[in-house]
């Protein structure tokens, strides 16, 4: 069916929009199951594809709004979902769209997304100013795997999504569910924000310029990229580090959310 949609409304399956698309039915079954969704619920779907997560949706939940950024998909969808009044399909790109203005809060997100916006739509959606109050993606299995990993692998990825609420893995999906294949595994990952952020909102932009430049150097111990960015020796740096109790000789991806939290409150009184 996959094939045959596909190739009449000409989707071209190109890899800068991740267009693996769900194909085994018993591995759908079980994404849906997981997601646990109710008669109320109202849904953003991320990259909708050709609507076979989206046919699920929308037979269990109130109201779908997919945001697809391949228009072939949206033509395609058009068929696939004539007769479901309850999902709109917006020709758009998720990181350019207000997703809390789609849909009525409490709203959820859920889709299969492309590998390569991992990091950056999971930020997107949960600074929205109404977040979402539970998001569920299908992500590269690594990827999911770090979000969900105690301190000593993290990306800043894991830390941009730790700040708003905690990942958990709930399902590992083979790669041999989609079409085309991708080269790596899936898994899917749920996270339900906190009510706050571990910071003030206002705080966060700072934050996350002061993280980044430590996650570029990840190779790099902390006294180094600290010294460069606030023009201090070496020594200096390493004792800064030392007064809030981190180790010197640690890396980035040690870190907890309270020791960058720590560190960057830290920075900004000095």
């Amino acid at each position: 069916m996959i094939r045959g949609v596909a190739r009449r409304f000409g989707v071209r399956y190109l890899r800068r929009w991740g267009q693996n698309f769900l194909a085994d039915r018993q591995q759908l079954a079980r994404i849906v199951e997981a997601l646990e969704l109710a008669p109320q619920d109202h849904i953003v779907e991320v990259g909708p594809g050709l609507g076979a997560l989206t046919v699920e949706l929308a037979g269990r939940a109130r109201a779908v709004t997919g945001v697809e950024v391949d228009p072939a998909c949206v033509k395609a969808l058009g068929l696939t979902l004539r007769n479901r009044s309850n999902v709109r399909i917006i020709e758009a790109d998720i990181l350019r769209t207000a997703v809390g203005e789609l849909l009525p809060s409490p709203y959820r997100v859920a889709g299969n997304i492309p590998y390569n916006l991992t990091g950056a739509l999971f930020v997107h959606l949960l600074e929205q100013p109404q977040p979402p109050a539970r998001i569920d993606l299908l992500v590269q299995r690594e990827v999911a795997e770090r979000l969900v990993a105690p301190p000593g692998a993290w990306s800043l990825a894991t830390l941009g999504v730790r700040i708003y609420g905690r990942p958990e893995l709930t399902l590992r999906v083979p790669r041999s569910a989609f079409y085309p294949p991708p080269q790596v595994d899936s898994a899917l990952v749920r996270i339900i924000p906190d009510p706050q952020p571990a910071l003030p909102r206002a705080d966060l932009p700072g934050f996350f310029d002061f993280v980044t430049p430590f996650f570029q150097a990840r190779r790099k111990q902390l006294p180094f990229v600290l010294g460069r960015r606030r023009g201090v020796s070496g020594a200096e740096a390493r004792d800064r580090l030392a007064v809030i109790g981190i180790d010197p000789a640690r890396r980035a991806e040690t870190l907890s959310l309270e020791e960058w939290r720590r560190l960057f409150e830290n920075e900004r009184a000095n």
